[in-house]
């Protein structure tokens, strides 16, 4: 979920007007949901192969959560091709549509 979610959730959990015991059962069951979360989470035999000083959560990333995001090495290259490619001459970029743009741009290359 999104921080924007995450707060909408939160603010919408404000208004049910629960009570202490509620509020600490609810807290509990979110609690206790997470930790059985992290420890029946299995990695991806791909981020295991990544050392673990590298590693981060890819779907922090990317929502589809691809390994490729799981190394900070890459996900710092893209930030960086990213920012290069805001700084570049735009008459040097070229935006592609569709598949056949994108066969048209490789096969020129």
């Amino acid at each position: 979920m999104t921080q924007v979610a995450l707060n909408g959730l939160l603010n919408y959990i404000l208004t049910l007007n629960l009570s202490a015991r509620n509020s600490k059962w609810l807290a509990s069951k979110i609690v206790e949901a997470s930790e059985s979360k992290k420890s029946a989470k299995k990695l991806d035999p791909e981020i295991e192969k990544i050392p673990e000083e590298f590693r981060c959560d890819p779907y922090e990333v990317s929502p589809s959560g691809d390994p490729f995001y799981a190394d900070k090495r890459n996900v710092e290259a893209v930030r960086k091709a990213c920012e290069a490619a805001q700084h570049s001459d735009p008459s040097k970029l070229v935006r592609t549509k569709n598949r056949k743009e994108i066969e048209q741009l490789i096969a020129s290359l």
